[in-house]
């Protein structure tokens, strides 16, 4: 959630779009019946606190299986 930045109402994400692996557009629609502005923001990773170490390999079978699956993502309306 963010604020809208007309009347300061919450904002609502409605989609999202990846641009690269990171960096993400989010689109945005205020609350506020009255207002009702609809505006994007752009998401990107800024820094790396932790990066994987070799060997951190999780015991669980599930959670292994689930990473090892490819990321979902929706096609882009424009293709």
């Amino acid at each position: 959630m963010m604020h809208c930045p007309f009347c300061r109402n919450s904002a609502h994400s409605r989609t999202s779009r990846y641009l690269s692996d990171s960096v993400k557009h989010r689109y945005y629609q205020c609350q506020n019946v009255l207002c009702s502005a609809t505006f994007r923001s752009m998401e990107s990773v800024e820094s790396i606190i932790r990066q994987p170490v070799a060997g951190d390999e999780p015991a669980d079978e599930f959670i292994q299986g689930e990473m090892d699956k490819a990321p979902k993502q929706r096609p882009s309306a424009t293709q």
